[in-house]
């Protein structure tokens, strides 16, 4: 049976830590070998690589699995704490589990006398107590680039660090516009905390759906969010509507949830466009990046018609040239006519989606 999104999200989190720990374990234990006049050995780097994978699992499980890859809701030296007693004791856990691998007996099984006795001896050497701190601050460097990568997503992080960005680049890129339905009403009967509850729960499902369909939330303004897919990554699959057609389905499946916690469910509308803009780093300190071009401001104003037209999602003849057809999930398209958009020249072509009847 197929993995779904949430599964495959999840087992693709689990493989980074995994892959982080043994890439950095493996690099560091060849790099210390290097220029010792000696020959490799071949059991270290078995038993680094071994304790590595096992480490690297666990980390996952701790993140993905126990936290849920979500932000720890706990005070952050409270969750530095936390964090840190369960590195120091799952590297500790993991080097014992591999020295019992190592030494096990036939005749007397994966625990003896013996192998107790190395791991009393194991752990008494200065080296290794060397060892358990380096992977300590290992760990803790894991995260944050986790972190950080969660905050960027993939593309941009991954370009940010070979300095893509660093000079304009012109991209062809997907715009969604989503913008939460009656926001102002929401928040004025919840008030300010409880709002602020309300649309952090909302962009967690957000962020999740666009994740699981291989987008990026490029800015987030209050109500409103635009996300972001490379167009050629959108020509045999149309990833912006199946990210809509999830999160409105997660936000159905949420519903009784958000009753019962806010009183009010959230609904959204959307709008969505091509073309091609200049990708960019802005500002020195604290500097973030942007995108510069006509598509933005053409996609935010398709959306303001969505009220107007009585429609929830709402796309350009630019970006429905460029999708392929059939429409995923039995989308219904309807040719809504040309448009004057406020700073366009020309009218823009404008077609509504609408997901089927249940």
């Amino acid at each position: 049976m197929a993995m779904t999104r949430l599964t495959q999200r999840k087992f693709k989190a689990i493989c980074f830590y995994i892959f982080s720990w043994v890439f950095v374990s493996m690099c560091a234990t060849a790099l210390s070998m290097y220029g010792t006049n000696q020959e490799i050995d071949t059991t270290r780097l078995i038993f680094m690589l071994q304790l590595s994978l096992f480490t690297g699992l666990s980390h996952g499980i701790y993140d993905v699995v126990i936290l849920q890859d979500e932000m720890d809701s706990r005070p952050v030296v409270a969750a530095l704490l936390i964090r840190s007693w369960f590195f120091m004791a799952s590297i500790c856990a993991n080097m014992a589990l591999c020295i019992l691998i190592w030494d096990i007996d036939n005749s007397e099984g994966l625990i003896n006398a013996a192998a107790m006795q190395h791991i009393v001896e194991f752990f008494k050497l200065h080296d290794n107590q060397v060892l358990v701190f380096s992977l300590f601050l290992l760990g803790h460097l894991i995260t944050f680039v986790r972190s950080v990568h969660k905050k960027f997503g993939s593309r941009v992080f991954v370009n940010t660090l070979l300095g893509k960005y660093q000079d304009a680049v012109e991209e062809d890129l997907i715009f969604m516009f989503i913008d939460l339905k009656s926001s102002t009403t929401i928040c004025e009967e919840l008030g300010n905390i409880k709002y602020s509850n309300f649309i952090r729960d909302y962009y967690k499902l957000l962020s999740n759906c666009c994740e699981e369909n291989h987008g990026e939330i490029y800015q987030i303004a209050g109500d409103g969010a635009f996300l972001t897919w490379k167009t050629s990554a959108c020509r045999h699959k149309a990833r912006p509507l199946n990210c809509f057609f999830d999160f409105k389905e997660c936000l159905a499946h949420t519903r009784s949830r958000f009753l019962r916690r806010y009183g009010i469910a959230p609904d959204f509308k959307a709008a969505a466009h091509c073309g091609k803009v200049i990708a960019t780093e802005v500002g020195n300190f604290g500097s973030e990046m942007a995108y510069h071009g006509d598509v933005l401001n053409t996609t935010a104003r398709i959306q303001t018609l969505c009220s107007k037209l009585g429609q929830d999602f709402l796309i350009s003849e630019d970006l429905f040239a460029k999708l392929p057809l059939p429409l995923p999930h039995k989308f219904l398209c309807t040719k809504c006519g040309l448009f004057e958009l406020r700073g366009k020249k020309n009218g823009t072509l404008i077609f509504s989606l609408q997901m089927p009847e249940a």
